[in-house]
């Protein structure tokens, strides 16, 4: 059943919501766009490439502590006196004003606190501060003095490494079906009342 995103009586695409439930009342799922929306999504997705940018000077402002450390006051008002600043306000004033909504299959307003789109393509293209960048090297692989490869090679006859019936239990064969890419756009709702979409 297509529940459908909306904005001032402008349709910005439809989902299934198909995605796993994981918090009570949260509804996620893929967003297939409407014919003409793009204006619109592209309002809708801007606060997080906006939010990125006032990180960023954030990180710049605050020097070599960067993230870690506490903006002083004056670092407080030279960020609010950035571009990125009025960037970012800019984003959220036209994101909330296009108050979407979300309308069930009947096209009935379905109650929400919340709906948002976010756009994976952006958020695949950020870098992760949190996995340095790996040489896998013999270097990198020493384990240390006392382990040698032979000592790995053992651990098998140890019974580490034991083939029993369990793995019997996992599936692992090649599908050979061709990975899916990621959708384009993703959308969430939180719902007032958890019962709206089944």
């Amino acid at each position: 059943m297509p529940y459908t995103v909306v904005s001032r009586g402008r349709v910005l695409g439809t989902t299934e919501f198909e995605y796993v439930r994981c918090m009570e009342r949260l509804r996620a799922g893929t967003l297939s766009p409407s014919e003409g929306a793009d204006d619109l999504i592209d309002i809708a997705v801007g606060v997080s490439p906006a939010s990125f940018s006032l990180s960023n000077k954030s990180d710049e402002i605050a020097g070599p502590a960067g993230r870690d450390s506490v903006l002083s006051r004056a670092q407080l008002r030279q960020l609010g006196a950035s571009t990125e600043h009025a960037d970012f306000a800019s984003a959220c004033d036209r994101r909330q004003a296009l108050e979407l909504e979300l309308r069930g299959p009947n096209g009935a307003l379905i109650e929400t606190e919340d709906v948002w789109i976010q756009d994976t393509e952006f958020l695949l293209s950020l870098p992760d501060p949190d996995l340095p960048e790996c040489d896998w090297d013999e270097e990198s692989l020493d384990f240390g003095p006392d382990c040698v490869s032979e000592d790995l090679m053992a651990l098998g006859d140890a019974g580490l490494f034991d083939e029993s019936d369990e793995w019997d239990a996992f599936d692992l064969e090649w599908s050979g079906e061709e990975e899916q890419p990621f959708p384009r756009y993703q959308v969430f709702a939180r719902l007032v009342n958890d019962a709206d979409v089944p």
